[in-house]
């Protein structure tokens, strides 16, 4: 009889093990940074946290993650949280892709801790997204190759820039500012153009008197900028080989930098961070990387880039929206930034505040004080990828002489000038 009754027992245990498990919310999380593995783990620590939440990790490339999840959206599908940019939220809560937060963002404490607020709210003046990372561009030089150069100074204007780029080449025979001049889809020349307008006091698109928008520049300033980029190529401190890369993350970039072929580059934290690594792992018994991180050229008073980024937001169609985002809480907390996703920046103040930065990265500290949103450009009738892919034409073709640089920067103006009409 006590055998029966441990038998029975242990069925019963078995039967609400089962019941529990068949209960069990299923979310899926979709992820589009290489931190895959580190991410996994995070969940772990969640889903044991929370016994009754199950989450999927799904991994996608930033390329095909945008079209992908409007697809999905379009017919009620796809993941229940999903990793976005900041600039894609707009767009996706005007298909009615995400699910409003206000309610959610207020109960834990509103959105003043918040950077990039704006960029998480949709043309309706609700929020569909949490900031979750952020970043800025800054450059990034090899102080030994500077040295080597006689370059005593780390640049601060754009013709700075351009003369010690020039004599690294000449001097050492190395790469001087190595950055990817190619054209394809999310390219790098769309950032590298607006810092050079925005920090000779032009702009894409501004805010017209009175409502609406305009270019903030003419021709002339555009082809101002081409022909700076182009100059590097053609004098061949930056070699013609950089046409056919458009990613700042490229492997032959963090390469040359991290082995001292190349002086000078320009690229987020996460990528400065993976040249302090692999320079490490080359030195394994230890000194200090010659390299540091420093502002953007410029000629006004404050080095000016965009604040980038990356949200989390929760699909319109998920089942699942307080579990949804018990799991948005985790994902944003100081733990996960700790412990597993070390190669961002959280885009919370609070957080910021008590970061030791690392090695090199003084740069990314005084960038981010002055680092703007993208404002009108996110705000007006065209969509920011639109142009970004318009400019990477634009310059692509100069570039490799396809057009003049009057020719490419005249249709450039053409496309900007004709959508916010």
């Amino acid at each position: 009889m006590r055998l029966f009754r441990a038998l029975q027992a242990g069925m019963i245990s078995v039967l609400l093990a089962w019941a529990a498990v068949a209960q069990a919310t299923e979310l899926t999380f979709r992820f589009n940074d290489p931190d895959a593995k580190q991410i996994r783990a995070a969940l772990d620590v969640f889903e044991a946290q929370n016994p009754g939440i199950h989450v999927k990790l799904e991994q996608m490339g930033w390329p095909d993650a945008l079209a992908q999840f409007l697809r999905e959206a379009a017919v009620g599908s796809g993941p229940d949280v999903v990793h976005i940019a900041f600039v894609w939220t707009k767009e996706l809560a005007s298909a009615g892709a995400l699910l409003p937060l206000d309610k959610y963002i207020a109960a834990d404490g509103g959105s003043s801790d918040y950077i990039a607020m704006d960029l998480a709210t949709g043309k309706d003046g609700h929020a569909y997204a949490v900031p979750w990372t952020v970043d800025c561009w800054t450059m990034v030089y090899r102080t030994d190759l500077l040295k080597q150069a006689g370059v005593t100074e780390i640049p601060r204007t754009w013709q700075q820039l351009r003369d010690a780029s020039l004599k690294v080449h000449q001097v050492t025979g190395k790469i001087g500012f190595g950055f990817p001049a190619g054209s394809a889809a999310a390219n790098s020349i769309w950032f590298l153009a607006n810092y050079y307008w925005w920090n000779h006091g032009k702009a894409l698109v501004v805010n017209k008197p009175g409502g609406g928008f305009e270019p903030g520049l003419d021709q002339t300033d555009i082809a101002g900028a081409i022909r700076y980029f182009d100059d590097y190529l053609k004098r061949g401190d930056t070699p013609k080989s950089m046409l056919a890369i458009s990613n700042w993350g490229d492997p032959a970039i963090i390469e040359a930098m991290a082995s001292g072929e190349q002086a000078i580059g320009i690229m987020p934290p996460a990528n400065f961070k993976q040249i302090v690594a692999a320079w490490q792992a080359r030195h394994p018994n230890g000194g200090e990387p010659p390299l540091v991180s420093a502002v953007v050229p410029t000629e006004l008073s404050a080095s000016v880039t965009n604040v980038g980024g990356r949200s989390l937001g929760i699909n319109a169609d998920t089942k699942h929206p307080d579990e949804a985002w018990k799991l948005v809480q985790f994902l944003k907390s100081k733990q996960v930034f700790s412990d597993y996703y070390t190669s961002q920046m959280p885009a919370r103040k609070s957080m910021l505040a008590t970061m030791n930065f690392g090695p090199g990265m003084q740069g990314y500290a005084e960038q981010l004080q002055h680092a703007r949103s993208w404002g009108p450009y996110a705000d007006g009738p065209i969509p920011i990828n639109t142009m970004w892919n318009a400019t990477g034409r634009a310059f692509g073709a100069a570039f490799i002489g396809e057009q003049t640089v009057d020719q490419a920067s005249a249709q450039l103006l053409a496309v900007i000038s004709k959508g916010l009409n």
